[in-house]
């Protein structure tokens, strides 16, 4: 790997934590007698949690222009969390400890996505960003992996797990995050200050809800062709994040309520990382020709191809592991596409244009369209039925 990558290889362990806290929180709730909702209710705090906590760490990291700081802070705030978890049992207190997570989590976004934008240099930015997603989703499967291999006391002995994962992300955090320089235009504006006093009053801390900065970009929104594109964009994310968290939320609990066993569900997901990791590839290596565009409207057929497989898996219950390992590792081929389209397209339309904000905007619409799906996904289950909510 290149010296200007090896801040990448932090991606590693933060993402094996993110990929298992992801499986292990819906298999917590479900083995203290929890159902589809409790853990659709879980979902539905963490991505609550993730729409404050995206606009007020893009506004931080804004302001303070602290890569390593942010970062530093992410990691190392997970570490009570696992404990509580692993000493207590309560699935009142792992929703809030995945709501807690979520907010802790997102306080590496903005830094780590800036990060790819000034690190690229004269790279491809779809080239870099494949390098990137390989190095998050290869972290996953590490994540996944433990899981598969455990057969007894799982849950307990795979936090265990975590927390050397926790403990090797914030060496590598020590080791090779380097604090950019210059690396965020902060904007001052007069006007913004004499019609928002508050705000002015505010001035010298982070403001949660909207940095001024972004409220003068807003306000000039008719007279800027380029913000009203980025919203648009925003906006068709939503709407696919929507169908997925839908899907996402039941799936687990739909495998359990099946008797599937912990050690197969990790290998389903695994398998979900593995069709990520030949997208990734195939972009990372430049083989990637096609159009941004292209690539996202293909995600849509091989994502709902995806689902209709789930859908089958439903109906034909004596293939139901076979086909929900397949399943899943075509929604991960699926996923990969439109992460890396959607992504991309996006760094496109904000470089230069206040990244951080606009970062913290984005996670923070991501958010508020997860919360909607995941709650309509876990009541959708729980009274009509898992094959209902994976066709809608």
């Amino acid at each position: 790997m290149e010296k200007d990558k090896y801040w990448l290889s932090v991606i590693f362990p933060i993402a094996a934590i993110s990929s298992g806290f992801s499986v292990i929180i819906p298999l917590y709730i479900l083995e203290l007698h929890g159902n589809v909702i409790d853990v659709s209710l879980a979902t539905t705090v963490y991505a609550l949690a993730v729409i404050p906590a995206s606009l007020f760490w893009g506004e931080l990291t804004q302001r303070l222009k602290k890569i390593k700081l942010f970062i530093m802070l992410s990691v190392t705030g997970v570490i009570p969390l696992i404990f509580l978890l692993y000493i207590l049992h309560s699935v009142l207190l792992a929703i809030i400890i995945y709501a807690v997570y979520a907010f802790i989590l997102t306080a590496s976004s903005p830094a780590i996505n800036i990060l790819i934008m000034n690190k690229r240099k004269n790279t491809v930015l779809r080239s870099y960003y494949g390098v990137y997603g390989l190095m998050s989703i290869i972290g996953n499967i590490i994540g996944y992996l433990p899981g598969v291999l455990l057969f007894s006391d799982v849950i307990a002995k795979y936090l265990l797990i975590l927390f050397a994962f926790n403990t090797v992300s914030i060496i590598f955090a020590i080791l090779f995050i380097k604090e950019e320089k210059n690396h965020i235009k902060n904007k001052k504006s007069d006007t913004i200050h004499s019609l928002f006093p508050v705000l002015n009053s505010m001035s010298k801390f982070p403001q949660i809800l909207a940095g001024h900065n972004l409220i003068v970009e807003l306000a000039n929104i008719r007279k800027r062709k380029k913000t009203v594109r980025i919203m648009t964009i925003f906006a068709a994310i939503a709407l696919v994040n929507f169908g997925m968290y839908l899907f996402n939320t039941s799936y687990i609990p739909f495998l359990y309520s099946y008797k599937i066993s912990y050690s197969d569900i990790f290998i389903i997901n695994l398998l979900n990382g593995f069709g990520q990791v030949i997208i990734y590839l195939i972009f990372m290596l430049g083989r990637a020709k096609n159009t941004l565009r292209h690539y996202y409207r293909l995600s849509t057929i091989v994502r709902s191809s995806g689902y209709l497989i789930a859908i089958l898996s439903v109906i034909s219950l004596t293939a139901l592991l076979y086909l929900n390992l397949f399943s899943y590792f075509v929604a991960g081929i699926g996923y990969a596409l439109w992460n890396i389209s959607a992504s991309v397209i996006i760094y496109v339309n904000i470089s230069g244009k206040m990244e951080a904000h606009y970062v913290g905007l984005w996670s923070a619409i991501i958010g508020i369209s997860g919360v909607l799906g995941a709650i309509s996904s876990g009541f959708m289950s729980f009274y009509a039925g898992y094959m209902y909510t994976f066709i809608a």
